[in-house]
């Protein structure tokens, strides 16, 4: 199992989201963790859960955006070597 974390502030509306799936990685879940003591627009951990069912190396792209707006504000692309 790996994680990606990303800082976000999700009282603004942006949410980071995976785009993007490769073959070999399986998505478990994600998480917020916000920062103590939590203030409002809190800047916190998200964090995306990830299983590798096979070595090799892997691209992940996530992208922050709103859910209601077509473009996304960043994009990043996470590079995995899985060596077993």
């Amino acid at each position: 199992m790996f994680t990606v974390d990303f800082q976000a502030t999700p009282a603004t509306g942006y949410q980071w989201s995976v785009a993007d799936m490769p073959d070999g990685i399986e998505f478990l879940d994600d998480s917020f963790a916000a920062p103590v003591p939590a203030v409002v627009p809190a800047t916190g951990t998200h964090s995306f859960h990830f299983l590798a069912a096979r070595p090799g190396t892997a691209e992940l792209h996530f992208v922050l955006k709103r859910s209601w707006e077509p473009q996304s504000i960043d994009q990043r692309t996470i590079q995995v070597e899985v060596l077993r």
